[in-house]
């Protein structure tokens, strides 16, 4: 097999003819193939080994948060407008389409399973994804070989100008504010910020084939775990909800990347404290389409 180093296994991903590349730090594909040995009455051995599931692949990686331009209307990288149009679904059970995602020569069309990104001060923020591959048709879910350069070279220069940096993203209207008769109001300061994306997805299966017809989204459920140094907030319990957007900036305060949070609501909270260290509180808040 063909060696492959990290600077010919440039992440590439392609959604609506749109392709971008990520500057990944490492990247992982894992298949599973689901079988089961049959078994008759009078024989000793196993008949065979039969499918008993889909062939189902994986693939993650880590990339720096970047800001390289407008996909779709939006600001920010392709897999951020991505997981943005799934989760905001018109309704459950839409119809879905993949994307291409290409490394070290493997190609396949995968589904968005997970998306991450976090945020502190100081600090270059980092993103992760997963994808699920089910196949399409006919097609393998992944094919290639282990050689080659997905794309185009990868132009580091023109990414590296859209870093998300901690030291330009301000994330104020996720702080908390406490207020009470007599006491002056107190607003938090916010230290760093992580975010979390799962989505579902359910494949058609018809007999006779092995990969599905079709692929129906299901649901999605998002949140966000905010460190700030306000610890007398307390926690509420209550139906009502609020739309927050996160947004962070890249190098030089370019153009944000928005995160919305459509109905998120406060579920945890929690308070640590260090020696030599200020009090922090930790809390979080999901949203679920």
């Amino acid at each position: 097999m063909a060696t492959v180093f990290y600077d010919k296994a440039a992440v590439e991903v392609t959604h609506n003819d749109v392709t971008e590349q990520l500057l990944a730090t490492d990247c992982s594909l894992n298949f599973s193939n689901s079988q089961q040995p049959l078994f008759m009455i009078g024989a000793k051995r196993a008949l065979g080994q039969f499918p008993s599931a889909a062939r189902v692949g994986d693939l993650s990686f880590n990339f720096l948060t970047t800001i390289t331009g407008t996909h779709f209307g939006q600001n920010g990288n392709i897999i951020n407008t991505v997981a943005s149009g799934i989760k905001n679904c018109a309704s459950n059970g839409s119809e879905t389409s993949g994307v291409t995602v290409k490394f070290a020569g493997v190609s396949g069309l995968g589904f968005l399973t997970s998306y991450g990104l976090g945020v502190a001060s100081n600090s270059v923020s980092s993103s992760s994804a997963a994808f699920t591959f089910y196949g399409s048709g006919t097609q393998l879910p992944v094919s290639g070989r282990l050689t080659g350069v997905a794309g185009e070279p990868l132009n580091t220069g023109a990414l590296t100008t859209g870093i998300v940096q901690g030291r330009y993203t301000n994330l104020d209207n996720f702080a908390t504010t406490v207020s009470a008769p007599n006491t002056a109001t107190e607003t938090a300061t916010i230290f760093s910020a992580e975010y979390s994306l799962s989505l579902g997805y359910n494949p058609v299966y018809k007999i006779g084939q092995e990969f599905p017809t079709t692929c129906f989204y299901t649901n999605a459920q998002e949140s966000i775990n905010i460190t700030e140094d306000v610890f007398n907030s307390g926690l509420a319990f209550k139906e009502t909800s609020q739309n927050l957007v996160m947004t962070v900036s890249g190098l030089g305060g370019s153009s944000g990347m928005e995160i919305g949070m459509s109905g998120a609501q406060q579920v945890n909270t929690s308070m640590q404290a260090g020696l030599d260290d200020i009090v922090r509180t930790q809390k979080t808040l999901t949203a679920v389409y």
